[in-house]
């Protein structure tokens, strides 16, 4: 897929860059409005950053409704097409999340 490709690209030379600089790389924000594909979690996006040494990608917000009167959102909602599958992304080895950076006291 082509996001697959150009996301693999771009993460790798924002790691180059990073450890040019000495900085941490991280996915600031991504999103796929509307969330139309079903297995975009984990067929697409977890491919795409599952080799790449970040910090984090922080998704863009839900903003609600538009001014064309569209809900515009980038993570899904319960019952949204791709939910189940964000739920397998949330529960993949692959991830951490805000629980589990807690569990390990990564902070502390």
């Amino acid at each position: 897929k082509d996001f697959v490709h150009h996301a693999e690209n771009m993460l790798a030379t924002l790691d180059s860059i990073a450890a040019e600089k000495n900085k941490i790389p991280a996915l600031t924000e991504f999103g796929y409005n509307g969330s139309p594909d079903s297995t975009w979690w984990t067929t697409t996006f977890l491919k795409a950053i599952e080799s790449r040494k970040i910090a984090y990608a922080l998704a863009w917000r839900n903003a609600g409704i538009n001014e064309e009167g569209k809900y515009d959102f980038y993570v899904p909602y319960k019952g949204q097409l791709s939910a189940a599958d964000f739920i397998k992304f949330y529960n993949s080895d692959k991830t951490l999340f805000q629980r589990d950076v807690a569990k390990e006291k990564l902070y502390q």
